[in-house]
């Protein structure tokens, strides 16, 4: 198993799962991205689904859009290891969604620094779930 990549199991793309998840999952934000997250302890298949975002309405050409989104992904597939190892570690399944909150075009820089300090904060809410 490749240990950075993103394969299309941990992406999540149900209409249904993404609903239920703004429904009754909890979010916090680090400037410049929001994250939803809902965890289910003693899952089937532990593991991370994620999904990202970025809004039409500050970004209105699809190429910056992509960007943006490009950016998460990167940052979060490089940094991920940890968090997978912990939760795989305490069997549970994370739903994970990144929002894009900023109206600027960000740098790698700042993406990576946000969803780093996400990532950690959700390593501690895992471990909130565990316990």
């Amino acid at each position: 198993m490749k240990r950075f990549g993103l394969p299309a199991t941990e992406k999540l793309k149900s209409r249904k799962a993404i609903d239920a998840l703004f429904r009754g999952g909890q979010r916090f934000s680090v400037f410049p991205v929001l994250v939803w997250h809902r965890w289910t302890a003693g899952a089937a298949e532990p593991g991370l689904q994620a999904g990202f975002t970025c809004s039409k309405k500050h970004f209105k050409r699809a190429h910056d859009r992509n960007r943006v989104k490009r950016l998460l992904r990167e940052a979060y597939r490089l940094q991920k290891p940890e968090l997978l190892e912990a939760v795989h570690g305490r069997e549970l399944h994370g739903e994970l969604f990144f929002v894009f909150v900023d109206k600027t075009l960000p740098t790698f820089a700042v993406i990576h620094a946000a969803v780093g300090k996400s990532l950690r904060h959700l390593q501690k809410k895992s471990h909130e779930v565990a316990h």
